[in-house]
């Protein structure tokens, strides 16, 4: 396992891909959902900081890649994860993640971990964005979601349901009043899929064609 190099709240900063964006207006809105999501995370943990916890989460830590099996993915978010995979990974990270996702049922980790890193970490889930933990990191197999919940970050309330609003503009839902109902009753998480239960090998085959075609 790589050395954990532990990570400092910073700011949170948009992610840019100015062609793409604009042949495909969808990533944008995914974009500025991503960057509304990392600065309810940053004002999370600066919260906690304050209080004299210490962020456990460190690069090079995955164990949350491996316990966490009910980790939701949303419509826009799976989009973005495939476009990502499909037009940006290189090689020779491309080639295992491929192999990965065709292998994806008999794995006891998410198909995007390679090397104790994410191969998609600029499109993750927000799920994936959300978690952290402070005090000490999660032992091998441990969940600290169920095992010591209060370790485990809660995000900024108000800048989270603000992102899951911008996010249903996806769906088409242009009053506001609704987006915000949606977001107060919990029926935006029906749009939610379990990562680890989708059918990875078909984009793992969207890949191969996209190599076939470039």
């Amino acid at each position: 396992m790589k050395q954990a190099i532990p990570i400092l709240p910073i700011a949170p900063t948009r992610s840019h891909f100015p062609a793409d964006e604009a042949r495909q207006p969808w990533l944008a809105l995914l974009l500025d959902v991503q960057q509304l999501t990392d600065h309810a995370v940053s004002e999370g943990i600066q919260r906690e900081t304050r209080k004299g916890k210490t962020l456990a989460c460190a690069r090079g830590c995955a164990s949350c890649c491996r316990t966490h099996t009910d980790i939701p993915v949303y419509p826009l978010e799976l989009m973005g994860i495939a476009w990502y995979a499909t037009e940006k990974l290189a090689a020779p990270l491309r080639a295992h993640v491929q192999t990965q996702l065709q292998q994806h049922a008999t794995r006891d980790a998410c198909p995007f971990l390679v090397d104790e890193a994410c191969a998609i970490h600029p499109l993750r889930p927000m799920a994936c964005r959300h978690f952290n933990v402070f005090g000490r990191q999660c032992a091998p197999g441990e969940d600290a979601f169920h095992s010591r919940r209060e370790a485990v970050l809660t995000p900024i309330k108000a800048l989270k349901d603000k992102a899951l609003r911008v996010m249903l503009r996806h769906h088409d839902i242009k009053s506001e009043t609704e987006r915000r109902r949606q977001v107060e009753t919990g029926e935006v998480h029906r749009l939610a899929q379990s990562l680890r239960d989708l059918r990875w090998e078909t984009l793992a085959a969207r890949m191969a064609a996209f190599d076939k075609i470039r």
